[in-house]
């Protein structure tokens, strides 16, 4: 049974692997004649941190909404320009932005959405091993309701 695809999700997280998982998305989109879903989300740990931070350095609330308002423009800014480099003119894109747990919120994409093909990078931000860290990639891969590229890409 052939199953087509027509919208792939491309989880990004920044890191130096970011390009090259949407490059390769996008061949395969252009094989597929399918339309692009890149999402990236904005870490709770990463934002309770500053949270943190904040609440020791100044004696006022944390502008939690605000922050993530901030936060969210600089990564649809961030994925502009990946989109851009990607030089994907003739592929359709959507951009999806969210805070909370990476792999819940990219699972909860899944289930929810459109979607009927994942694409993702083994390894992020931390290049650490996933046995140190419980991987994202890890997590999504045994979830997810629709089939997943996991890509391991050489360091750029």
């Amino acid at each position: 049974m052939e199953q087509k695809i027509k919208n792939m999700a491309v989880a990004l997280d920044f890191s130096e692997y970011s390009q090259s998982i949407l490059d390769y998305a996008v061949h395969l989109a252009r094989r597929t004649g399918s339309g692009i879903s890149v999402i990236h989300i904005i870490n709770k740990k990463a934002i309770d941190c500053v949270k943190r931070q904040f609440e020791m350095d100044h004696l006022e609330y944390f502008p939690y909404a605000d922050y993530v308002a901030r936060e969210k423009k600089r990564c649809a800014s961030k994925m502009e320009a990946l989109i851009k480099n990607s030089r994907a003119d003739d592929t359709h894109f959507q951009t999806i932005i969210k805070d909370g747990v990476p792999s819940v919120e990219i699972l909860k994409f899944l289930k929810e959405g459109e979607t009927d093909f994942m694409v993702i990078g083994q390894k992020g931000r931390s290049d650490l091993p996933d046995f140190l860290t419980g991987g994202v990639c890890e997590k999504v891969f045994r979830h997810s309701p629709v089939p997943v590229l996991s890509l391991r890409l050489p360091k750029q």
